[in-house]
C-alpha cells in the first residue's frame, strides 16, 4: 500500500498497489479563481485531468480540510464515498509557547507574517496596507518570511515605501526553524491574509506556539481558528485587517485570552500524535479491504 503526498505521486505509483491519496488543495479549483489567460486555461485542464486520473486510482482520498473536500466532492462527485477529512497537524512539543507571562513586552510590538513565498494570492499588500493604517494608531514592527518565488519583492517593498512604512517592515527569504519557532513567540500576533489558500501551516504553527492568528476567511483558515482562539476578517479587505490588528495592539489581555486558546485548540485538534492515528487508521482499513 502506498501513502501519497502529492498528485503526481499517485500516479507513478505501481497500478496493483492500494492508494491512500493526501489531497492538501485541489489545484484546479484554486486555480479558476485567479485571473484566466490562455495558458493558465491550458494548465488548468491538465490539472484537471490529472487529478481526476489519481483521485480515481486511489482507494481513499484524505481531504486536509472541510474546503478541500468540497471542491474535490464538486468537481468529482464519483468519488465521494473515498473521501476522509483529516487536517494538517502539527508538532506541539517543538511548536510551543516560551514561557512568557505577559503577551507583548516592553519591546515594539511584532507582527509576523509567515508567507512561505512572496505569492500574489498570499495577500501581502493587503497586509502592507492594512499595517500602515494601523501604524497611525499603534506603533509595531512587521516581519514577513516568503521566498521571492514570483518576483514580487521589489514591487511589495515599493509599495510599503509609499505608503511609509518601509523602515519597519523586514522581508526574509527562510530562516531555520528554531527562528521561526522564535518568531512566532516573540510575535504579538500572527497575521494570514491569504487571498486564496489551501492549508495554513503558518496559522497552525502560531496557534502551537500560544500565539493568535488573523486571519482570512478562505480554504481551512475558518477550519483552524475559532471564535475563542483567533480572529477572521474578509480576503483583500484591508480596512477590516487594520481594525483587527489594532484591536488585539491595544488589548493585550485579549491577545493573552486568544494565545491561550489558540495553543489549547492546536494541542486538542491538531497534534501529529492525533492525527497520525487518524491517517494510520484509514490505511488499515484500505489494507484490510
Amino acid at each position: 500500500m502506498h501513502l501519497v503526498n502529492d498528485l503526481s505521486q499517485g500516479i507513478a505509483v505501481r497500478s496493483y498497489a492500494p492508494i491512500v491519496q493526501i489531497l492538501h488543495h485541489l489545484p484546479s479549483s484554486e486555480l479558476e479563481q485567479s485571473p484566466m489567460g490562455a495558458r493558465l486555461r491550458v494548465a488548468n485542464r491538465l490539472l484537471a485531468a490529472l487529478e481526476k486520473r489519481t483521485l480515481k486510482r486511489a482507494q481513499a482520498i484524505i481531504c486536509q480540510s472541510k474546503d478541500t473536500m468540497q471542491r474535490a466532492v464538486g468537481r468529482f462527485p464519483e468519488q465521494a464515498a473515498k473521501v476522509r477529512v483529516i487536517p494538517n497537524g502539527v508538532d506541539v512539543h517543538r511548536f510551543a509557547p516560551n514561557g512568557r507571562t505577559e503577551a507583548v513586552d516592553s519591546e515594539t510590538p511584532l507582527i509576523a507574517c509567515v508567507a512561505r513565498g512572496l505569492e500574489a494570492r498570499k495577500g501581502i499588500n493587503c497586509l502592507i496596507e492594512a499595517f500602515a493604517a494601523a501604524q497611525h494608531v499603534c506603533h509595531a514592527k512587521l516581519v514577513i518570511i516568503g521566498k521571492d518565488s514570483q518576483g514580487l519583492r521589489g514591487q511589495i517593498l515599493a509599495h510599503a515605501r509609499a505608503l511609509g512604512v518601509a523602515d519597519v517592515i523586514t522581508l526574509i527569504d527562510s530562516v531555520p526553524e528554531r527562528d521561526l519557532i522564535a518568531l512566532y513567540q516573540r510575535a504579538t500576533m500572527t497575521v494570514v491574509p491569504s487571498l486564496l489558500e489551501g492549508f495554513s501551516r503558518p496559522a497552525l504553527e502560531s496557534m502551537a506556539c500560544g500565539t493568535p492568528v488573523i486571519g482570512t476567511t478562505v480554504g481551512s483558515i475558518p477550519e483552524l481558528l475559532d471564535e475563542n482562539s483567533g480572529v477572521l476578517v474578509p480576503p483583500g479587505d484591508a480596512q477590516a485587517l487594520a481594525a483587527a490588528i489594532i484591536d488585539l495592539l491595544q488589548n493585550t489581555k485579549r491577545v493573552t485570552r486568544l494565545g491561550l486558546a489558540a495553543r489549547e485548540r492546536a494541542v486538542e485538534h491538531f497534534s501529529w500524535d492525533s492525527v497520525a492515528q487518524r491517517v494510520l487508521s484509514v490505511c488499515e482499513q484500505v489494507a484490510s479491504a
